[in-house]
């Protein structure tokens, strides 16, 4: 499929946030998940590699370790955002490069995360980016509902009036691009092509849902912008 062909005409682009706008390398998500495995361990009262398994066990089964200790444990979500953000922001660098491409890319641009929005703010502010974007869709705004449950995907495009014909979504969790394009949307894969990466994040051998595989975001924007007339 030829990208500057197939998604011509784009009028949203719905991008997820973490490992998604800066390198999954980086260390910033390590540390947010080890921060979780730190809170399921105090809500269970479990040493952290217990904690660590019961947390994998978590987030497949329910999507994120939120919705899982929302629905087993009656963890209040927002004691959860706050204990598991308070990482160090510093190792997100700056991305002049992405906001140029963001920049030239026509179209409204919305963040949608499993995430908070002041996650999401603290992030894009070390990136450079937040006056690129025009919102933030949080899992909160989502009624705690996370990527990949649909009703997730009709609020955003509800909430930010979003023709799904006309968007492309890029994610980093192939699974997690499924209902969008299952509601007509474009899709576009980061593969990091990490070793170590989960089988679980990457796209089985039948899936149609990936229509666009990538390796690196800020590239590809700047190929589509130079192939524009």
């Amino acid at each position: 499929m030829n990208p500057q062909t197939s998604l011509r005409g784009t009028e949203c682009w719905v991008f997820d946030l973490d490992n998604t706008l800066y390198p999954a390398s980086n260390g910033l998500m390590a540390e947010v998940s080890s921060r979780m495995t730190e809170f399921v361990a105090g809500v269970l009262g479990v040493p952290s590699d217990e904690a660590l398994i019961e947390q994998k066990q978590l987030f497949r089964k329910h999507g994120t370790t939120l919705r899982g200790l929302m629905e087993k444990h009656a963890v209040d979500p927002w004691s959860f955002m706050d204990f598991v953000h308070q990482v160090d922001y510093g190792q997100v660098d700056p991305s002049p490069r992405l906001a140029k491409a963001l920049t030239a890319l026509p179209g409204r641009k919305v963040i949608f995360t499993n995430a908070s929005v002041a996650h999401a703010e603290q992030v894009l502010a070390r990136l450079g980016l937040a006056a690129h974007f025009d919102g933030v869709f949080d899992v909160a705004a989502a009624s705690w509902s996370p990527k990949p449950h649909p009703t997730a995907y009709e609020t955003l495009i509800e909430q930010h009036q979003i023709d799904p014909g006309r968007a492309v979504m890029v994610e980093d969790i192939a699974p997690n691009l499924e209902p969008a394009a299952t509601m007509g949307m474009t899709t576009v894969w980061i593969d990091h092509q990490e070793a170590q990466a989960p089988a679980w994040t990457r796209p089985d051998d039948a899936s149609d849902y990936v229509h666009h595989t990538i390796n690196d975001l800020t590239p590809w924007l700047e190929s589509l912008s130079e192939s524009s007339p």
